[in-house]
This record gives C-alpha cells, sequence and structure tokens, in this order.
C-alpha cells in the first residue's frame, strides 16, 4: 500500500514537474543567439538597419543638441582648461584650434609661434614626457602631441 503510494506520488511529481519546462527552449535560445550575431554583424532582423520583427519595438532616440561655442573658445567640445575653454585666452590656446590634427613639423612650429605671439613660452609635450602639472592660469602654451608628434590639444600651463 505504501508502495503503490509513493509510486502515485512520484508519477504525479513527474507530471507536474514536465508542465513547466518549455519544450521550444532551445530553438528560444538558438534563435536568441542568432538574433544577436545579426545585431553585431550587421544583417538580419535585429540589425539596426531593418526594424525588428518580434519583441518590444525600439525607443525613440531624442538628437542631441550641441550647444553654440563660447566666445574666443577654438571649435569641438569643450573642455576646461583646453583650446576650447574661453579661458584658455591666457596663454593663447584658443588660437591653436586650425592646428589640432596636424602634424608638428618645423613650418606648423614657426606658424604656431607666429599665431601664440611674440616672446609666448612654448612647450611641445609628448606622451610619457616629463610630468606636468595643469594649471589654467599660468600663461605658457602646451601644444599635446601624440606619439607621432601629431597635435591633439593645446592648453594653458
Amino acid at each position: 500500500m505504501n508502495f503503490a503510494r509513493s509510486f502515485i506520488a512520484g508519477t504525479v511529481l513527474l507530471i507536474l514537474g514536465a508542465c513547466g519546462t518549455d519544450p521550444n527552449a532551445d530553438a528560444n535560445a538558438n534563435a536568441a543567439a542568432e538574433d544577436f550575431a545579426a545585431r553585431i554583424n550587421g544583417v538580419g532582423d535585429g540589425a539596426n538597419n531593418n526594424p525588428p520583427t518580434t519583441g518590444d519595438a525600439p525607443r525613440a532616440v531624442a538628437t542631441p543638441t550641441v550647444a553654440a561655442p563660447l566666445p574666443d573658445a577654438a571649435e569641438g567640445a569643450f573642455a576646461a582648461g583646453t583650446a576650447t575653454d574661453p579661458a584658455s585666452t591666457t596663454c593663447g590656446a584658443n588660437k591653436m584650434g586650425p592646428f589640432v590634427g596636424q602634424v608638428a613639423d618645423v613650418r606648423t612650429r614657426i606658424d604656431i609661434e607666429d599665431v601664440a605671439g611674440p616672446g609666448r613660452e612654448i612647450r611641445f609635450l609628448r606622451p610619457g614626457g616629463a610630468f606636468v602639472q595643469p594649471d589654467a592660469t599660468n600663461p605658457r602654451l602646451n601644444i599635446m602631441l601624440d606619439s607621432q608628434d601629431i597635435i591633439r590639444d593645446a592648453r594653458c600651463g
């Protein structure tokens, strides 16, 4: 009698346990993986070039607005103490915008000296060089170079 009850209880538990499983779980997992791969590779329904066919609709994203440059600042996104900071007039960094992206060869360095003004102290700093303590109030002009001597920024200090 106890055996019969145990057998029935075990059978009922097996049936109830099977009710909670999804026979399509592997198929759903494979479809999700393929959709993810398609989005990364830029193809298929999950990619940005085609709207999704299933699931939630994508949320609308507002286009960011960029504020107008402040007076006496170089073009570009504002960064304190750099050429885009109007306070950089202390050293003339705000005038160095046209040189950003150029190679700091002899001709460019002469042009920078001409634009910065006579007697201006100018340093050309490469990565891995001496430690430089930033001081936006210092009238010295620092031209920041990358490892290929391309001008990346201008700062006071």
